[in-house]
């Protein structure tokens, strides 16, 4: 019995220091991230739906300035003012215009992606000694507290010790998917503008608009 309420007590320490660990690290990468008013930073992505049979990989860049970003890829160019989003088609020409609210969902905001945990989440040490490309860092898994409105079940934190920076983050899906984002190559606090985040028709000859709003 004794060596069974030692083992009891050792085990609730043990959690209770990893409980503790994890708020820290992440409270250090919040810190941070808001002396931030800017961020620019490429990222390689990867959706792997096993369901529908996808491997998806892109390269790309993001730029955030508050609840504003911008999201270069290959084939499409996503701009929002936190408010109205523009998806911007290479290929066709073509901009879908649609309210941020109706097309959000509960899905990941990149915009929150060096603070998400802050509301609403429950954070837990996974691996005090994980790597990402070599890179020593924290492995945290966040799960929101109200999964049900979210489309994602999980989110898995890679955060490099020497810099506490985002390295890597695993958004894991409702319906079984994973997408996975490594962080590279992050500036901060760069001159942007406000009329980065918005689509200038001007600037694309011969677009064609499709407007979804109501």
């Amino acid at each position: 019995m004794k060596k069974f309420t030692i083992l009891l007590a050792s085990l609730i320490c043990t959690i209770m220091l990893n409980a503790q660990s994890s708020k820290e690290v992440l409270d250090k990468l919040s810190a941070k991230a808001k002396t931030w008013n800017t961020l620019s930073a490429d990222f390689s992505s990867n959706l792997v739906d096993k369901k529908n049979n996808k491997n998806i990989k892109q390269e790309g860049n993001i730029k955030i300035k508050g609840k504003k970003y911008t999201i270069s890829l290959s084939d499409y160019q996503i701009y929002t003012d936190g408010t109205t989003i523009w998806t911007y088609d290479k290929k066709s020409n073509t901009c879908t215009i649609d309210n941020l609210k109706d097309v959000k969902d509960g899905a990941f905001d990149p915009s929150e992606i060096f603070t998400i945990w802050e509301k609403d989440f429950k954070n837990e040490m996974k691996n005090s000694n994980a790597t990402v490309d070599g890179i020593a860092c924290y492995e945290i898994a966040l799960y929101p507290n109200n999964p049900k409105g979210k489309s994602y079940h999980t989110i898995m934190m890679y955060i490099d010790k020497g810099k506490n920076e985002l390295a890597k983050a695993v958004v894991k899906t409702r319906d079984g998917g994973e997408i996975s984002y490594r962080i590279k190559n992050i500036k901060p606090n760069l001159p942007l503008q406000d009329g980065d985040f918005s689509f200038q028709k001007s600037k694309f000859p011969k677009v064609e608009m499709v407007d979804n709003r109501l």
